[in-house]
């Protein structure tokens, strides 16, 4: 039996999937699901993050012929966890995880001071980044350029952008193009990106004009006539149009927690500009690129400070 958790934890959202294999040659199962920051915390003492993450694993009970004791089935989860968040929150969710599985199976995956990832045994794939302090790219970004691999090589593409819609929104250019040094190999390149504030963030700025700004299911309209729907119409436009500064014919890989918000928005935006793009909507790209590191690169493995001060 193999089960493999990976967290996505971010500064709104708590992400994560589960994977689950009955035996080798079995069919690869997952289930995801995620909790709002402000929730967990909120809910901590009552170990809400950990009854959460109990749920989604014993969801697989039903598809198992094996004795499903969860004493013995702990043993066998491996734990990554990849942050962007700040220690506090980091700190609460190993402890609510170490609860459940043994602290050593619990792993932070890092990418800091990497110019360069080889997810491949022979080299088929090297990603890279064009800066030159590889320390500021976050290890989200990081993980979304690995999760385009797949894309690669059935799209067999040149170039793409990446657009992830979470606490900001952020957009991310990705050069693809065959090694110089090696035949049969491809070199992902980041190029650089934008970085805006996200829905939440936008709304906080204009609060001075209003206290009842909420982009939560709000539909936004053409040139709406009163305060409210001009600011969160607004908000919803200069969200989407920072994809339409892209070639139309280069895909865009869109990712993040507000995927949903996000797509609402560029469908009225396009109608206004009177453009279009090519969305490709992959709400996985984070875990696929942290599912490549979860076990075979132990390098990327790293301890926060606050575990190294415990």
């Amino acid at each position: 039996m193999e089960i493999k958790l990976l967290v996505d934890s971010g500064n709104s959202q708590v992400k994560w999937v589960v994977l689950f294999r009955e035996h080798p040659g079995a069919n690869l199962l997952a289930t995801s699901s995620r909790v709002d920051v402000k929730t967990l915390l909120r809910k901590h003492k009552q170990g809400f993050f950990k009854k959460l993450i109990l749920k989604s694993i014993e969801s697989f009970k039903k598809y198992s012929i094996r004795d499903f004791k969860f004493l013995n089935m702990k043993k066998k989860v491996s734990v990554r966890i990849a942050s962007v968040a700040p220690n506090a929150l980091n700190k609460l969710v190993v402890e609510e995880l170490g609860q459940i599985f043994p602290q050593q199976s619990i792993r932070f995956i890092c990418t800091e001071d990497n110019h360069k990832i080889v997810t491949d045994s022979n080299h088929k794939f090297i990603f890279k980044i064009d800066r030159k302090n590889p320390e500021e790219l976050g290890v989200d970004r990081w993980l979304a350029m690995l999760g385009l691999r797949e894309h690669i090589v059935r799209k067999k593409l040149q170039s793409a952008f990446i657009l992830s819609v979470g606490t900001a929104t952020v957009l991310d250019k990705i050069t693809i193009k065959k090694s110089e040094r090696a035949v049969h190999t491809q070199e992902v390149i980041h190029e650089g990106g934008y970085i805006i504030p996200g829905f939440s963030l936008m709304e906080r700025s204009l609060e001075f004009l209003t206290t009842k700004l909420e982009t939560t299911k709000y539909q936004p309209t053409k040139f709406p006539s009163s305060t409210v729907e001009s600011s969160l119409s607004g908000i919803y436009i200069a969200q989407a149009a920072i994809s339409f500064i892209t070639q139309s014919s280069t895909p865009i890989f869109l990712n993040g927690g507000n995927l949903d918000k996000f797509l609402t928005a560029w469908r009225l935006t396009k109608k206004l500009l009177q453009k279009n793009n090519n969305i490709i909507v992959d709400p996985w790209l984070v875990f696929k690129g942290l599912n490549q590191l979860a076990d075979r690169h132990p390098s990327h493995y790293c301890s926060p400070d606050f575990l190294q001060n415990s």
